[in-house]
């Protein structure tokens, strides 16, 4: 079929349209000959030579001819604006360079590889992964070397995790506190054992009475007006029901309770030091992990400025490296004032003061880093050991002890109390005048009292007593599971940082690889900004992740050491009371070894750490395995 052509209408020569009609009836002809298949020449026409080729035409390109601008003007006089010129056809090609170029082989695909070739040799992976992680860890913290430096104040000291340890147990508040707690038990231990001790008083007396009193009352005569007395006496409990026995006994297990208690504090605090601690280096390092960002979002900024100043970039570009710089400083910001923050809350959790004149001087300079050192637990002999050594277990279990004393010190008001006493006297002779005449004498007594009727005082009391015994044991037990709930966060929280730390790893160098080679595509043109923005933002977030993965360890350790109290190796360098002579039985209280005392008799059976310290006992062999020793 031939191709036709619609032209416009349009005013040309008569030679030129009469030559353009020709061309296009010739090519016409050639098309519909090139489609039509040769005849197959008869016999009889074989002999004559071939008819010669018809002559290759190449058309002539269609002229570009402007309308002229016609149409209705406008309402404000002027005419519309002209029909756009139409597009000049392109040459045709010949049949022959049609066939060719279909039948020219495809160019070969060369396809980027997404991942490794297998001839790659994994050593090389493996070292190429290491180098980028000593890569993203050199560059980090030597710019955390350099905030160092920089914040650093030449006029104080430095302070390294194990000074800020001592200085606390120096110098925390509620240490201090704690330890005077447990001089004011022993105050009382000694109050209350003074009862049994012999009791020696010695009293005296002067007096003068008016001469009319003496004629008035004695009738007159030789009476002396002055008299004195000088007496020593001497007094003795006998017994009393074993109310004060019962009393020593819980004023005993008070004072080590109060002990128990001081352990706790000292434990707590280890921890929150600990804790405070590292949290300054989290929140210094983090710093340095948004100011990087930071500064990578700008330099990002000044190239696409840049860039869209050359006119390779639009507008757009800039807009959004401007606000991704500034959706990246208010993390900045909050990460440098919790550092400020932490560093005010570890002075005064150290108890230490701030230079004169310069209340907002951190008196220290942090030396430290987040160092991860991961640690094999047992869960079920972490148990065990929290369980034996936990003090505050320990200061629950005086409890119960001091309260069942109690109710034996109230029992006692059912019976009789005796006590006996011994006095000598001297004294001044008032029947005469002379000062100096004085009589002496000796007197001895046993007095004793029983209430055989006090309004069922002593009653309530000991059902008092009572019932805070009771509460003592309920709280014990479920301080007891309070322990082992403790000790199985802490691993569950260990376990948990040590997976996203084993994460985060890998992650913080596969984003550090993806971002240089986002980079390097937006520098090639062959990638966009946003890609790079992106890998920016996961490098940023797995750096956070990382870090705080690392702080999340050190903080469940040492909330660990604290359940298992591991850190009450004190005694070396806490100075009271425990280095005072009057406190050296304390020393056996401070083995961490030390059996638990038992409770009273009516909870012995139903004491909870007993099944927990007793080990699982060995699996039975099967009756198989039996069979064959026997044999």
């Amino acid at each position: 079929m031939p191709v036709l052509f619609k032209l416009p209408a349009l005013a040309m020569k008569p030679k030129f349209s009469t030559f353009l009609s020709a061309a296009l009836l010739l090519l016409s002809a050639l098309r519909l000959g090139a489609q039509t298949p040769t005849p197959t020449p008869s016999p009889q026409f074989q002999d004559l030579p071939p008819p010669p080729p018809l002559p290759q035409f190449t058309p002539l390109p269609l002229p570009s001819i402007s309308p002229t601008p016609t149409g209705t003007p406008l309402p404000d006089g002027t005419l519309p604006l002209p029909l756009p010129v139409m597009p000049a056809a392109p040459p045709l090609s010949s049949p022959s360079q049609i066939s060719s170029e279909l039948a020219a082989p495809l160019p070969a695909q060369s396809a980027e590889p997404l991942a490794p070739s297998p001839a790659t040799p994994v050593l090389e992976q493996s070292s190429r992964a290491a180098v980028t992680k000593e890569m993203a860890t050199t560059d980090f913290y030597k710019a955390l070397n350099e905030l160092i430096a920089r914040q650093r104040n030449p006029k104080v000291p430095d302070l390294k995790i194990e000074d800020a340890l001592q200085t606390a147990i120096k110098q925390n508040p509620e240490i201090l506190a704690a330890a005077q707690e447990l001089n004011s038990s022993s105050g009382r231990f000694i109050s209350i054992r003074s009862k049994l001790i012999p009791q020696v008083s010695l009293n005296s007396n002067y007096g003068f009475t008016s001469r009319e009193i003496n004629d008035v009352s004695f009738g007159g005569g030789n009476i002396n007006s002055e008299a004195w007395s000088v007496s020593i006496e001497f007094s003795q409990l006998i017994y009393d029901g074993g109310a004060v026995v019962s009393g020593i006994r819980a004023a005993l297990s008070d004072e080590q309770e109060a002990y128990y208690r001081l352990r706790s504090v000292i434990d707590t605090v280890i921890s929150k030091v600990k804790t405070n601690f590292f949290e300054v280096v989290l929140n210094r390092a983090l710093i340095i992990a948004n100011q990087q960002s930071v500064d990578l979002l700008t330099e990002q900024l000044k190239d696409q400025q840049n860039r869209y100043e050359a006119g390779t970039v639009p507008r757009f570009n800039v807009l959004q490296a401007e606000v991704a710089l500034a959706n990246a400083k208010p993390p900045l910001i909050q990460a440098q004032n919790n550092y400020r923050v932490s560093m005010f809350r570890l002075v005064r959790l150290l108890g230490m003061d701030y230079p004169p004149g310069f209340p907002s001087e951190v008196p220290f300079n942090i030396v430290g880093k987040l160092d991860y050192k991961p640690r094999t637990l047992n869960s079920d002999e972490s148990v065990r050991i929290a369980v034996a050594r936990n003090p505050d277990l320990k200061a629950q279990r005086q409890l119960i002890l001091g309260e069942a004393a109690r109710v034996n010190q109230q029992v006692a008001g059912y019976l009789p109390q005796i006590s006996a006493s011994a006095r000598q006297t001297n004294e001044s002779d008032f029947l005469t005048n002379n000062l100096t005449d004085m009589v002496n004498g000796w007197f001895f007594g046993v007095r004793g009292s029983w209430a055989i009727w006090d309004g069922l005082l002593t009653y309530g009391n000991v059902k008092t007593a009572k019932a805070r015994m009771e509460q003592g044991k309920i709280n014990y037990d479920n301080g007891v599971r309070e322990v082992i709930l403790q000790v199985q966060e802490a691993i569950s929280k260990l376990l948990e940082a040590r997976e996203t730390v084993d994460s985060q790893e890998a992650s913080v160098v596969q984003g550090v690889e993806a971002l240089r080679l986002a980079q390097e595509r937006l520098d090639a043109g062959a990638g966009t900004q946003l890609d790079v923005l992106n890998q920016q933002t996961s490098l940023l977030q797995s750096q956070t992740f990382l870090l705080q993965a690392y702080y999340s360890y050190i903080q469940g350790m040492a909330e660990y050491d604290r359940a298992l109290s591991l850190d009450t190796r004190f005694q070396d360098i806490f100075d009271d009371p425990l280095t005072k002579p009057q406190a050296k039985r304390f020393n056996k209280l401070n083995d961490p070894e030390r059996p638990q005392a038992k409770l009273p008799r009516q909870y012995r059976k139903q004491d909870p750490i007993k099944p927990i310290l007793e080990k699982a006992p060995a699996p039975s062999p099967t009756p198989t395995a039996t069979k064959k020793k026997s044999n």
